[in-house]
């Protein structure tokens, strides 16, 4: 609703807004993607059993969705997620939990500077 009034009187920049609903969407998915991962964590089995969220940008991929006009290739934009992954299933994924990616490295979520 903050966003929704501030973009319609024009100052959702000034709030600190991104300046598309695309922008809003992808930080709502970066929270919850925060947010599963603290209640996932505080709700691991007996025998240590949990589940990983993380968040990936994969950058602007030339892709149907934009008519291919994104500057990377999509097998590129792709190659974090799929690290990820294959972290998971070897052990390493827990420790990349509630975190957010691009272009292989840990992010800050609010896009400042790389974290690693």
């Amino acid at each position: 609703e903050s966003f929704v009034s501030a973009a319609e009187e024009g100052t959702h920049l000034d709030a600190g807004w991104p300046n598309t609903c695309y922008g809003v969407s992808k930080l709502g998915l970066i929270a919850l993607t925060r947010v599963m991962a603290r209640d996932e964590a505080a709700a691991a089995t007996p025998d240590g059993l949990a589940v990983s969220f993380a968040s990936v940008d994969p950058g602007f991929c030339a892709t149907d969705q934009n008519n291919n006009q994104g500057h990377v290739p999509a097998a590129q934009g792709a190659t974090t997620a799929a690290t990820l992954a294959a972290a998971g299933d070897q052990g390493g994924g827990a420790g990349m939990s509630g975190r957010h990616f691009y272009e292989g490295r840990e992010m800050s979520w609010t896009y400042g500077v790389p974290l690693a």
